[in-house]
């Protein structure tokens, strides 16, 4: 055979080498995708983790209601640790004491919650102790609006006292804020002061000066200026003196009675919240040093 010849010889068997090879090639794999399909369905019956894909290519979201919410892992959630314990009891008053306690209802659970049972012993002479000795003074000075007295009458003045606790107690606070907070008779008569009532008080001292100087104390600059302790010492030394008497000394029981009675008839001519930030920021002062009575 000529050498032109054998060369499309084996030009034509290569061919059919080549065409016979591709197709035991694409039958092989035509028979493997069955095997495939079947190995994806198979992990479907048997919960398996990967689900058919849609044609898409892309795993749908899931379907939410656009009311809906998700539900939370705890149904509801517990009150903030440093909430008060309120134990709802009904408090058993004397109905004896004079005192309009309706009048300063928000003040007595913002003293139950200054005087809380659990640091009343720790915060006494910062937080609770102030806040009841300011307390005291409004209940009083509130209903001298009625009663036109700046004291309690000592008859009732027992009643009064054990009210106060009892309603305190009944919101959370401390059972022992009497001997806590060295709450006396005096802490609510007049004492030794000779001064009582809203008329004699009025008669003698210059009220609208003293209103002026403790109606806004300034919270930052009063423990160095003593505008408005200023006005109250001078006050309670003018009162003091109202007997005849002679002139008593800053710090003397007299002038602290009197004190008493001063803080009383402004604690009548603020509303409670603005006495309180008033008896509040001159206590702060006193614990600070910032003066002395």
């Amino acid at each position: 055979m000529a050498p032109t010849g054998r060369l499309l010889a084996v030009a034509a068997l290569s061919f059919l080498c080549l065409q016979e090879l591709s197709g035991d090639l694409g039958s092989a794999f035509a028979q493997s995708q069955p095997s495939l399909h079947r190995i994806v369905h198979a992990a479907e019956n048997d919960g398996g983790l990967m689900p058919e894909l849609p044609p898409s290519g892309l795993m749908p979201m899931p379907e939410l209601s656009p009311s809906g919410s998700p539900k939370p892992f705890v149904p509801f959630l517990a009150p903030a640790p440093l909430a008060p314990f309120f134990n709802n009891s009904t408090p058993k008053l004397s109905g004896k004491c004079t005192l309009n306690f309706t009048a300063v209802d928000k003040l007595m659970t913002t003293t139950a919650v200054d005087c809380f049972t659990s640091f009343a012993p720790f915060l006494a002479n910062v937080i609770c102790c102030p806040q009841l000795q300011a307390t005291l003074a409004i209940l009083i000075g509130q209903s001298s609006k009625q009663t036109g007295s700046l004291a309690l009458d000592p008859t009732v003045a027992n009643y009064c006292l054990s009210d106060v606790q009892a309603l305190l107690l009944s919101q959370g606070a401390s059972d022992n804020l009497h001997s806590l907070c060295s709450v006396h008779l005096s802490n609510v008569t007049e004492g030794s002061c000779p001064v009582s009532t809203v008329d004699a008080f009025e008669s003698v001292i210059d009220s609208s000066k003293l209103l002026e100087a403790c109606r806004k104390v300034d919270p930052v600059n009063e423990c160095c200026s003593q505008t408005c302790q200023k006005a109250i010492n001078e006050a309670a030394q003018k009162i003091s003196m109202k007997d005849g008497g002679l002139t008593s000394y800053a710090g003397s029981p007299k002038v602290d009675s009197c004190r008493n009675i001063v803080l009383r008839w402004l604690s009548s001519r603020l509303d409670p919240p603005s006495a309180k930030q008033m008896l509040r920021q001159i206590s702060n002062c006193n614990v600070n040093g910032g003066t002395s009575k």
